[in-house]
């Protein structure tokens, strides 16, 4: 005897994870997002986060990895106009955030750091003084190092023959 098996809803706390990738001065980084919600968009206004979330489940559950190259310092949460206090975990290459909230709808997360924006580096253009050798006579000079080695070599060598030759 087969049974049918009837679908049962997965739990509300499975997600599904989504990259959004974000242009902050001049470089692109990924924000990852693994939510039992839909995150419609990430976006960088006025050096802060900005998650557009559309959710049909009322526990909602989310965990974001954003890249430290677009955060700095503290984070601050609001979502929705009220500040919420999610739970931050901190590396040297990301902040992984754990961030429940109750309600089903359409709502707007928004993260606030105290990220400054790079500023463009001048430079000062200076001038180093190299001194330059002339190397045209240098094969002159090892060849004299050279023969006065050989001299020497054959002054010793005769001297050493000719001492041998008086014994």
């Amino acid at each position: 005897m087969i049974l049918p098996a009837f679908a049962e809803p997965l739990s509300d706390r499975t997600g599904l994870k989504t990259n959004f990738p974000i242009t902050v001065d001049s470089g692109t980084y990924t924000v990852e997002i693994t939510a039992n919600f839909d995150v419609r968009d990430v976006a960088f206004k006025e050096n802060n986060l900005v998650f557009e979330i559309n959710s049909s489940l009322n526990n909602n559950l989310g965990e974001i990895q954003i890249p430290n190259e677009i955060t700095s310092g503290n984070l601050t949460f609001s979502l929705d106009g009220q500040t919420i206090s999610p739970k931050i975990l901190h590396n040297e290459r990301i902040s992984f955030v754990t961030l429940q909230f109750p309600g089903n709808g359409t709502h707007t997360l928004d993260i606030t750091s105290d990220y400054v924006p790079k500023q463009s580096t001048i430079t000062e253009n200076t001038t180093t003084q190299t001194s330059t050798v002339d190397h045209s006579n240098d094969t002159l000079i090892i060849i004299a190092v050279v023969g006065i080695i050989i001299a020497g070599a054959a002054a010793t060598s005769m001297a050493v023959y000719f001492k041998r030759k008086k014994a």
